[in-house]
C-alpha cells in the first residue's frame, strides 16, 4: 500500500539518524522530526547539509502522521506520493552514507 511506503521510508531516516546520532555521542534526540534529527546530525558532523536533502528530510515528515493514522488526511495515498518518499529517503540515506563514511 502507498500509505505503507511512505510512512517506512519516513522510518528508515528516521532510525537511520536515530541510529548513527546513538553512535557518535551516545544519546538519542527525543524527537520524530527527520529535518530535525539531520540538523543534529550535522552539527554532530560539522556539515552543511545539501538544499535537496534538507528538502527531502522536511517532506519525510508528513508521512509520520499521515500515513500512520487513517484520520489525519482526507485522501488516500496516491502512487507518486509513495514513490516521491521512496526517492526522499534514497536521497537522504545517499548523503549520509557519504558523509558519515568520509568522517568514521
Amino acid at each position: 500500500r502507498f500509505d505503507s511506503a511512505s510512512f517506512f521510508a519516513q522510518q528508515a531516516i528516521e532510525m537511520l539518524f536515530k541510529g548513527l546520532l546513538i553512535k557518535l555521542t551516545g544519546t538519542r534526540p527525543i524527537t520524530n522530526f527527520t529535518a530535525e534529527l539531520l540538523q543534529y546530525l550535522a552539527k554532530t558532523l560539522n556539515v552543511q547539509p545539501p538544499n535537496d536533502v534538507v528538502r527531502c528530510a522536511e517532506a519525510l515528515e508528513m508521512h509520520y502522521i499521515q500515513a500512520r493514522y487513517p484520520d489525519a488526511r482526507i485522501n488516500d495515498y496516491r502512487r507518486w506520493e509513495a514513490e516521491e518518499a521512496i526517492r526522499c529517503m534514497e536521497v537522504v540515506w545517499n548523503y549520509v552514507r557519504e558523509v558519515v563514511g568520509s568522517v568514521t
